[in-house]
């Protein structure tokens, strides 16, 4: 049985030594896999501790993935726990030189997130103990056991039989009615199921807009800084394109001149890669100028399912009513990286145009995901697992920015309300971003992403509300283990402390 070391003299609870415990007990492999563990009683009378102190370490540890409750049976390790980075490199390290071969040129690149080019070294970085600040997360909403149960009826009661039919390219009619009555509850303003187009993520919803709706020469307005495959996609489909630079308060458009500009493209939830969320009042004049000048405005929604504090802002869709704003949507950040399934909602009267395009470009997508995802929408599994992964990470940024503030001392945080990002100003001392970020790397801290955060035409730095941006960095901790945040914040401070020469 697993016994605890516990120093009721710390001052630190018991409950977090208990949980931080379990959780390198079983990141290491001590507690294995489907090991079942001792119950709420039992524990509470070996390690000394009352049952409520078991219970909510217990559910903590079952949030963080490390531990699983079957009914009737009790609590086990997870078959597939978060291992720690130690554990990680442990394992990374024992793999035989042939299975890594062009790690080297191809792995430690790093992610190209944004709209600058940086052509830095990074043959120094070691990938077996690289701590990564990435956008993905180490809970997967593959590992829920909704979701598994979601995919075992698949296959039960011949629920599996349309799987061997050709679905709409549109995408499957079942899962397409599912996201229209939860887009219309979400959004308040009504979607229509013919309206949703099932795309394979963001870029594709770009590559169909504007072959549906641009020709070459036509003018894109992108906010800059922005990312870079966005980006490309316009310019080597021969559009011209228009920075709009963003600042504290999201793009701002006051006094530009976008008569001429074909598409507005926006991503006001959470703009990547500044994290800024576009006021309301920004959002009003954005559509009114849309309106004047009958300009579509494509609106992304990627980081915002998971706000964790105040209040949302209305949505573009919503406060348009959706008539001309074109929304497109991705649940890969909330629900982890591999789930790249996402939605558009077209209006009207661009309806025709996009579906002969995704007709031409496309013969659909899977079947498989996209019935599991309209039957664990459809139960409402989809919005228990945000209401559960939104408190984790709540738990995780709060744990990370106490870390941060522990090791780095006071530090301005731009904004950390949409999970799993967070972007911060680098304090006094520290040259630039593109310099802390080069030193980060050298010390196997993996920030994705170019920097300083400038577009081509550099609008960032004539903008004052903007001027600091060029000292702002952002990532993301939903690939941190809890036991890892810790040993990320060390690196941190240490990336802004070390000597810059």
């Amino acid at each position: 049985m697993f016994l605890p070391f516990l120093d009721r003299q710390s001052g630190e609870s018991l409950q977090k030594q208990i949980v931080r415990q379990l959780a390198a007990a079983i990141s290491s492999g001590t507690l294995r896999p489907g090991e079942p563990l001792a119950g709420i009683r039992e524990c509470a009378t070996n390690w000394g501790v009352s049952r409520n102190t078991v219970m909510l370490a217990l559910e903590h540890l079952e949030a963080e993935g490390y531990v699983e409750k079957r009914p009737s049976r009790g609590t086990y390790v997870h078959q597939t726990p978060p291992h720690s980075s130690e554990a990680a490199a442990e394992t990374i390290a024992l793999a035989e030189p042939d299975d890594i071969t062009g790690a080297d040129s191809v792995g430690s690149r790093p992610e190209r997130t944004f709209a600058d080019q940086n052509h830095s070294d990074f043959s120094s970085i070691n990938l077996a103990g690289q701590v990564n600040l990435g956008f993905g997360s180490d809970q997967p909403v593959y590992r829920s056991l909704e979701w598994k149960r979601t995919i075992q009826k698949l296959f039960q009661y011949e629920n599996w039989k349309s799987g061997g039919q050709f679905q709409s390219n549109a995408g499957l009619p079942f899962l397409r009615n599912t996201l229209a009555r939860w887009l219309t509850a979400r959004h308040g303003t009504a979607v229509d199921e013919r309206q949703v187009i099932i795309i394979s993520g963001l870029q594709q919803a770009h590559s169909l807009i504007a072959q549906a709706l641009l020709s070459p020469e036509m003018k894109v307005a992108l906010e800059a800084p922005c990312y870079i495959g966005k980006r490309l996609l316009y310019e080597k489909m021969g559009m011209g394109i228009v920075d709009i630079p963003v600042n504290g308060k999201g793009v701002g458009i006051a006094g530009m001149d976008l008569s001429d500009v074909q598409l507005l493209c926006v991503n006001p939830g959470c703009q990547v890669p500044t994290n800024a969320t576009l006021s309301l009042p920004r959002r009003r004049q954005l559509l009114a100028l849309a309106a004047r000048n009958r300009t579509p405005v494509f609106e992304e929604s990627m980081f915002d399912f998971l706000t964790l504090d105040g209040k949302s802002v209305p949505s573009l869709l919503s406060l348009s009513g959706g008539k001309t704003v074109i929304h497109a949507g991705l649940f890969a950040p909330a629900l982890g990286g591999g789930m790249m399934l996402g939605y558009m909602v077209v209006p009207w009267p661009l309806l025709p145009a996009v579906l002969d395009t995704k007709l031409i470009t496309d013969n659909g997508l899977p079947w498989l995901e996209q019935e599991a995802l309209a039957r664990f929408m459809d139960a409402g599994d989809l919005d228990e697992f945000l209401k559960r992964r939104r408190m984790t990470l709540m738990r995780r940024r709060d744990h990370l920015v106490s870390a941060m503030q522990h090791h780095l001392g006071e530090f301005r945080i731009f904004n950390a309300r949409q999970a799993p990002r967070i972007s911060w100003f680098l304090p006094a001392g520290v040259p630039d971003s593109a310099t802390y970020v080069s030193k980060a790397r050298k010390l196997n801290l993996q920030i994705p992403g170019d920097y300083p955060l400038r577009s081509a035409t550099d609008p960032l730095t004539t903008d004052p509300a903007s001027a600091d941006f060029r000292r702002l960095i952002s990532h993301g901790y939903g690939e941190l283990a809890e036991s890892g945040i810790e040993q990320a914040a060390q690196l941190i401070a240490q990336a802004a402390t070390a000597s810059f020469v």
